[in-house]
């Protein structure tokens, strides 16, 4: 976890990000949190009022050499902690528009970054029961069942977080549950399990400030 924490924040800094490349970062972001959806280079340039397409696109290939970002082909395709397409973890904001996070931890750290309630819908990986939590100011309002756990799977090869360690970031419904599971799955049992108070921490701490 200690590697986690500083994963995102310490990329974003190693980038050397000017203030017109961070301006992006920032936008991407915003834009992903309320139409669930990257923006276009074409929709950043109009929405910042820039004159070039070609530094959005430089910038971009920048993030995503940090792994800030990834795209696939010409499009961006997540953006630490939202996911352009859908996963296991369904965030919801009060007005009813939804987003998809990356993991379990990138669906609290949401809350967080952009300082606004949120419902977290997500399964169990090893029943396929569903999971609700509701995040209001800053604290655990609600979660059904009330046995869940954050399991912090290990990383499973190189290459970028969304791939290599996203995936295997999860909720699970009670620790029974979890345990069954990794007897199951040999393969990817290793990792840290974490209460869900400590698990909302891991995600303020990650998160917070990414937009500030």
């Amino acid at each position: 976890m200690d590697k986690i924490r500083k994963t995102v924040k310490e990329r974003i800094a190693e980038a050397g990000l000017s203030p017109s490349e961070e301006e992006i970062r920032k936008y991407i972001l915003s834009e992903f949190a309320e139409h669930g959806r990257p923006p276009a280079a074409s929709e950043i340039k109009k929405g910042l009022g820039l004159s070039s397409v070609h530094i959005i696109n430089q910038t971009i290939e920048k993030l995503e050499r940090a792994d800030i970002l990834s795209k696939k082909g010409d499009e961006i395709i997540s953006a630490y902690p939202f996911s352009a397409t859908v996963t296991s973890h369904k965030v919801i904001f009060e007005d009813g528009h939804e987003v998809y996070a990356l993991c379990a931890m990138d669906a609290l750290g949401i809350h967080f970054m952009l300082n606004k309630n949120i419902t977290i819908m997500s399964r169990c990986p090893e029943c396929k029961k569903e999971i609700k939590i509701i995040v209001k100011n800053r604290l655990i309002d609600s979660c059904k069942p009330k046995e869940v756990v954050e399991f912090v799977g290990s990383m499973q090869k190189c290459g970028c977080t969304a791939e290599a360690l996203c995936p295997f970031i999860n909720f699970f419904c009670s620790m029974r549950h979890l345990k069954k599971w990794r007897e199951q799955n040999l393969q990817n049992n290793s990792g840290e399990i974490y209460s869900l108070s400590e698990a909302l921490e891991h995600g303020r701490i990650i998160f917070e400030n990414l937009l500030k």
